[in-house]
């Protein structure tokens, strides 16, 4: 199965609508304790490196930084027209920062600080699992087409740009509804998400954007609920965007 690797439609579709210094909205994903996996029934699909990366957003009250966690293995499983099962591993050894491409002294600088012990502790955890543990129809009327992307529209805001608030972005025309454990930093909770699937005689594609709270998998730097002086903007956004995006051939499976 060959799933197209296109960046800008990723999950930068997360919850960006406009340029941001804010906290981003969206499909908040519920969280719950981590459940139990089962085996998949059906024809499990590898996915390579070279297509599918997950996307991610985080913000400040001055400016946010986005980028990609590259996949490092990756499984999907369909039966009869459904996904029944996948788990996808992503290594933070390969970490992109999108907006500072062009500007390699800060990208190391940002990619070693997310590397850090502050951050994910890639030393002691190097990668993001997420694995799949129900698949639920929401509506069989409605496809995965039509994805949004709005990377394109991303730029620093201005220096005069202290605070602008981001419009809420929700995923529309969700036809499932996702539950997997995602695991960072050694700790494993279950979310449940919004998401677009199609099986079809073509293929299988399928789109999730969604937001978290860092905290509860215990990044805490720049805690914003512990900032002793929030207007200095001595801290960041708990809330976190992410995103995945498979599009997978017929051909393949």
């Amino acid at each position: 199965m060959k799933i197209l690797k296109t960046t800008s439609a990723l999950a930068l579709a997360v919850i960006m609508a406009v340029a941001c210094t804010s906290n981003p909205k969206g499909d908040e994903a519920k969280v719950s304790e981590a459940e139990e996996v089962t085996e998949a029934e059906g024809m499990e699909i590898a996915v390579s490196a070279d297509e599918a990366e997950m996307e991610f957003v985080g913000t400040k009250p001055t400016g946010r930084h986005y980028g990609n966690i590259a996949l490092s293995d990756g499984s999907i499983t369909v039966k009869d027209g459904e996904v029944t099962g996948g788990k996808f591993v992503f290594d933070l050894n390969q970490i992109t920062i999108t907006d500072l491409k062009d500007d390699q002294e800060n990208h190391d600088k940002l990619v070693g600080h997310l590397q850090s012990d502050d951050f994910f502790d890639a030393a002691n955890h190097p990668q993001v699992t997420f694995e799949l543990v129900s698949v639920k129809s929401l509506n069989p009327e409605k496809t995965a087409a039509g994805y949004d992307s709005y990377q394109d529209n991303m730029e620093q805001p201005a220096e005069n740009e202290k605070i602008m608030e981001l419009p809420d972005y929700e995923l529309e025309g969700a036809t499932h509804e996702i539950t997997g454990n995602l695991t960072m930093r050694g700790k494993t909770l279950a979310i449940t998400v919004p998401a677009k699937v199609d099986v079809t005689e073509n293929g299988v594609t399928a789109f999730s954007n969604f937001s978290i709270d860092r905290t509860k998998w215990g990044l805490m730097y720049g805690d914003e609920s512990k900032a002793v002086d929030k207007a200095k903007d001595q801290f960041i956004y708990n809330t976190v965007g992410i995103g995945f995006k498979i599009d997978a051939k017929a051909e393949n499976m």
